[in-house]
């Protein structure tokens, strides 16, 4: 029994211990929202509109400003224009007299909604993303419709615009 009891410490001895000496390391990263918006004025449309037509003429789709959307928000985005003049109760063009020239802003490229006049207090949503995907990018006009009148009181009129992209 001895020489069994030896021979096995022996055989113990030499088999390889398995020590554990292994680890885990998670990795990861973020990468960062991207929600860029470029506005570029387009001409001299955006700041000498044709406000004057004996005959009353509707301007449908004058074109102010190229926009470019830039976004890697997969959920998708929200543009929206406001007016400097909403908290008049009817936002518009003004002159100095706070006359008014009605009008009615849109967006041409993705999600874009039907033109219409900008709320009182609040921004109007020009364009609209689904969720996708992948990344997204897009590009469109912002454009303005209004009413032309000889019979406007004299003077300059004007409104500022803020145009925010915002990620859902």
């Amino acid at each position: 029994m001895k020489k069994l009891v030896i021979v096995l410490s022996a055989v113990f001895m030499m088999l390889p211990v398995f020590a554990s000496n292994g680890d885990t390391l998670n990795i990861g990263g973020v990468v960062p929202l991207i929600l860029d918006l470029t506005v570029d004025p387009t001409g001299t449309n955006y700041d000498n509109l044709d406000l004057v037509d004996a005959g009353g003429a509707a301007v449908t789709g004058e074109v102010l400003a190229a926009i470019t959307i830039a976004t890697n928000n997969t959920a998708g985005w929200t543009l929206i224009v406001t007016s400097a003049n909403s908290d008049a109760g009817n936002p518009g063009l003004r002159n100095d007299d706070n006359d008014p020239v009605a009008y009615q802003i849109a967006y041409t490229g993705a999600g874009g909604v039907a033109a219409a006049a900008i709320p009182a207090t609040v921004g109007l949503t020009v364009g609209d993303s689904n969720a996708g995907a992948t990344a997204y990018d897009d590009t469109g006009d912002l454009t303005i419709d209004y009413t032309q009148g000889a019979d406007y009181p004299a003077g300059y009129y004007s409104d500022q615009l803020t145009i925010v992209l915002r990620a859902k």
